[in-house]
């Protein structure tokens, strides 16, 4: 069966076709489903296994020996779609889908489309060259999943008018896979259908940010952060040049970097997404380390150098945020202390002493629960000494 099948791989489509020549084919009625994106058929008769090429090239096997699905399927551009069998002997059967439509040199040509500046998408083609005079065309985009269709916000023309162009203002409510489909119109001719399916993160031309950092004499920290709807894991690569030298290049798998010893130095960097084959362009050029006395002349330098981030010469930015972290940790320092003190000396106690209850003039009486039966046969720490005194004379 193995020995069969690479026959059958190895055998050209167009050698295949016995249609014609063969009309008790087990195989009839083939047709495609583009809903379901379907290729589908009626069987008759003891069948081996079956598989389906795209213009002579294998695709897939028969699911059931009844149909093949196919993951993408083109609404434009007319495929030769073939089912053969490795019965004895071999056999297959095609059709062409879609069925061809006016001048194929009338649709709409060069069509392509990209992701940029984060949330954007645009898209641009050129006007057949068989296409007449007075032919308009319409780009729709369509989900892959749910077939829905939308028609271009907003078009771009030529000089004569006819949309050659769309910009799409929102890509985040776009799937990650997109139909596009640009259709013409006139009124003396029939014009063809042209069709592009992406995978969004393949055709995004990423946004690099600004790398920002902190520094000392010591060491740099830079940072930067990435923004995509589409790619969400990124390789980085940052060129360095310090001072005079020559620029060396280092890796960064995350979105930060540190540098030992800067002093001042030059920066930029580029990306690597991961489903994408080459590094984006390079960001602009970052100067990090610049002292005081230089800011006058990097204002008459290029706008892609930047401005300085960080003063490596006067440690600035590094007594900034020593500064603004010790003032709050003394005040809780000196707080604690205060509280401590309190509960080891009872100030609060010897400041704001006890306030005395006063005498309740109602429930204070003779018959109150509190007051104590008088035994005078029964001395208590209230009697007070009585000495007798014996008068001897008057004097």
């Amino acid at each position: 069966m193995a020995f069969l099948w690479l026959a059958l791989c190895l055998t050209p489509a167009c050698c295949l076709l016995h249609k014609d020549e063969d009309p008790e084919s087990p195989i009839k009625n083939l047709r495609m489903q583009p809903e379901t994106r379907r290729l589908t058929w009626d069987l008759s008769g003891n069948v081996s296994e079956i598989g389906c090429f795209i213009n002579s090239r294998f695709i897939t096997k028969a699911t059931d020996k009844r149909y093949c699905e196919f993951r993408v399927l083109s609404s434009c551009q007319v495929t030769n779609f073939t089912v053969a069998s490795t019965g004895d002997p071999p056999f297959s059967t095609g059709i062409l889908y879609p069925r061809p439509e006016g001048h194929p040199e009338a649709a709409a040509q060069r069509l392509g489309c990209w992701v940029h500046d984060v949330d954007f998408l645009t898209c641009s083609w050129e006007a057949g060259r068989a296409a007449p005079g007075d032919v308009q065309y319409r780009l729709y985009w369509q989900d892959l999943k749910t077939y829905e269709e939308e028609e271009c916000p907003r078009y771009g023309v030529d000089d004569r008018g006819t949309h050659i162009r769309c910009h799409f203002d929102d890509v985040s409510r776009l799937r990650e896979h997109v139909q596009f489909l640009v259709k013409g119109t006139s009124k003396g001719a029939r014009i063809p259908c042209s069709d592009l399916t992406v995978e969004l993160a393949r055709i995004e031309r990423l946004s690099l940010p600004n790398i920002t950092g902190m520094c000392n004499t010591s060491y740099s920290v830079m940072e930067w952060k990435m923004s995509s709807h589409f790619n969400h894991r990124f390789t980085y690569e940052l060129e360095i040049q310090k001072g005079s030298d020559p620029a060396y290049t280092e890796k960064a798998p995350d979105s930060y970097f540190a540098l030992p010893n800067p002093g001042n130095y030059a920066v930029r960097l580029r990306a690597h997404a991961r489903f994408r084959k080459t590094w984006s362009e390079w960001s602009a050029v970052r100067r990090f380390g610049l002292g005081s006395f230089q800011e006058e002349k990097l204002r008459t330098q290029t706008r892609t150098e930047g401005r300085p981030e960080c003063d490596l010469g006067k440690d600035t930015h590094f007594r900034d945020w020593l500064t603004s972290a010790l003032i709050p940790l003394g005040a809780l320092l000196a707080l604690g202390l205060g509280v401590a003190l309190c509960q080891r000396y009872s100030v609060l106690q010897k400041l704001f002493p006890p306030i005395p209850h006063l005498k309740d003039p109602i429930n204070d009486t003779l018959h109150s629960s509190k007051l104590v039966a008088w035994e005078a046969s029964r001395a208590s720490r209230e009697d007070c000494q009585v000495a007798e005194v014996q008068v001897l004379g008057e004097m």
